[in-house]
């Protein structure tokens, strides 16, 4: 069995209780790292009528950060849908602005698509995310610069 042992545990826990020694320099980075994931998902996200992109935000909660957007299909787009019948009226409006047959006719044409295929899967936060890691890194590295500096004090 292999056994570290970690000297000076005591004194490093015991400057780890000072809440100012992280926060400022954490905080830092989560801001900056969901304002360059929610730019990439903002550019990735395919756009119909727009609603999905503008609804893309990050909010902060202390020691996370979260990228997404509050639209009820943006989780359908993100990773699409096996086969179902969805309603008709609620396709309605995207039959009728992509040149289907006015009326509910060109919804059930879709949502009977839908049945037999499902959705393709339109991938944007998660590709966005991947494609930021690099950047959070360097993120993350002056982060731990900037506590480093601030430990000696």
């Amino acid at each position: 069995m292999l056994q570290y042992r970690i000297e000076g545990l005591d004194k490093l826990q015991e400057k780890l209780k000072d809440p100012e020694l992280l926060k400022g320099p954490v905080n830092r980075m989560l801001r900056k790292s969901a304002a360059v994931v929610e730019g990439k998902a903002k550019e990735k996200a395919p756009v119909d009528t727009g609603r999905l992109r503008a609804s893309i935000a990050s909010r902060i909660k202390e020691t996370e950060a979260r990228v997404g957007s509050p639209v009820q299909y943006a989780v359908f787009v993100e990773l699409g849908t096996r086969p179902h019948f969805p309603p008709p009226r609620a396709l309605q409006p995207w039959a009728q602005r992509h040149g289907l047959p006015p009326g509910l006719q060109g919804a059930y044409m879709l949502a009977h698509a839908i049945a037999k295929r499902g959705t393709k899967a339109h991938p944007f936060l998660q590709p966005a995310l991947q494609e930021s890691i690099p950047v959070i890194e360097r993120f993350a590295e002056e982060a731990a610069r900037e506590i480093e500096a601030k430990w000696g004090k």
